[in-house]
């Protein structure tokens, strides 16, 4: 059980880290190829520069650390493909779920891949995965071994792209990319969000905001209704000048209701500023943080120096040593 609970795992890693190894050139444009290759009718769409994302101080610390490298070796041993110098950019597409329930999704990135050792692969590691047609394209099923549905599902799209996600999102980018099926290009709420990014970032998106999905939430929980005029929402993250930058916009609304939301935002930044007096450093990262507000958006705009990225990250371990201590200190009798 236990060599298969980790055959599973080390599957997992291999798909995730294949379908963000790309072959296609670095840029914005590149991303907004692959964003258009995500079905019409998407709640949100996000593209990440996985290639500038990996050349970031944070990530090549973290890529230096024996665990992590232990398991980058082990993955370009099976594939092949080494992530750090091959990959580049992947795109992500959230969709509705059926009939109300769970969102789901779907990742298409561009890559240089053996098909053949990569089928081989999720033979070897997940011999339950059941492989179907589904318009002439290979589909793969019961990735994870388990029970009776399709959950985590890939599909090699053609020569130079894969595709990862439930069902609904892989189908769907399955028929857009064979124009049986429209892509975000033609949703005019999500195309106008998209305009609105800055799309140079290593990382951006939006997401549009159904007004009955919006209402019901407000009917459900009346604190909601800051977001009343809330329509879209855009994302853009950034490494720059050796800081993590971030701006997240709410699009929509008067200039009244804006002001609403950046108060209540900023009210929040000030209760986390109460924890300052235990941990410094979320002062310093508290500070990093902007909220403003004026006709049709909500701006909350972070720049955390790698200093204080690295003191959260010290502060984070301390505090987990500190659980850890607790949890072996603690008499057995009296955890619960």
């Amino acid at each position: 059980m236990k060599k298969r609970i980790g055959a599973v795992i080390g599957l997992a890693f291999l798909l995730a880290a294949c379908f963000s190894c790309s072959g296609v050139t670095p840029g914005a444009s590149a991303g907004e190829d692959l964003i258009k290759l995500l079905p019409k009718g998407s709640l949100g769409v996000l593209a990440v520069d996985v290639h500038r994302a990996l050349a970031t101080e944070a990530a090549a610390k973290t890529l230096q650390d024996p665990k992590a490298k232990e398991k980058l070796d082990e993955f370009v041993k099976m594939s092949g493909i080494d992530p750090v110098k091959d990959i580049s950019y992947l795109g992500i597409g959230f969709s509705p779920g059926a009939g109300g329930g769970e969102a789901e999704g779907g990742i298409v990135v561009s890559l240089r891949y053996d098909r053949d050792k990569l089928q081989g692969l999720i033979k070897d590691k997940a011999p339950e995965a059941r492989e179907e047609l589904y318009n002439g394209v290979a589909v793969y099923s019961r990735l994870d071994g388990k029970g009776v549905k399709p959950g985590l599902q890939a599909a090699f799209l053609d020569a130079g792209h894969i595709v990862l996600g439930s069902e609904k999102g892989v189908k769907g980018i399955i028929d857009v990319h064979q124009k049986r099926a429209d892509s975000i290009a033609k949703d005019p709420a999500l195309s106008a969000a998209l305009k609105k990014v800055d799309k140079a970032a290593i990382a951006w998106g939006a997401f549009a905001v159904p007004r009955d999905l919006l209402q019901k939430g407000i009917a459900s929980n009346p604190q909601l209704k800051v977001l009343e005029g809330v329509q879209a929402l855009t994302l853009a993250f950034d490494y720059r000048l050796n800081a993590f930058v971030a701006d997240i916009q709410a699009h929509g609304g008067t200039k009244a209701q804006n002001a609403t939301l950046a108060s209540t935002l900023n009210g929040l930044k000030s209760l986390g500023a109460m924890f300052a007096a235990q941990e410094p450093v979320v002062g310093e990262a508290l500070d990093g943080v902007e909220i403003t507000s004026g006709e049709g958006f909500t701006r909350l705009a972070v720049n955390l120096p790698q200093s204080v990225i690295d003191k959260l990250g010290e502060a984070a371990k301390a505090k987990a040593g500190d659980f850890v201590k607790i949890g072996k200190d603690r008499p057995a009798d009296k955890i619960e």
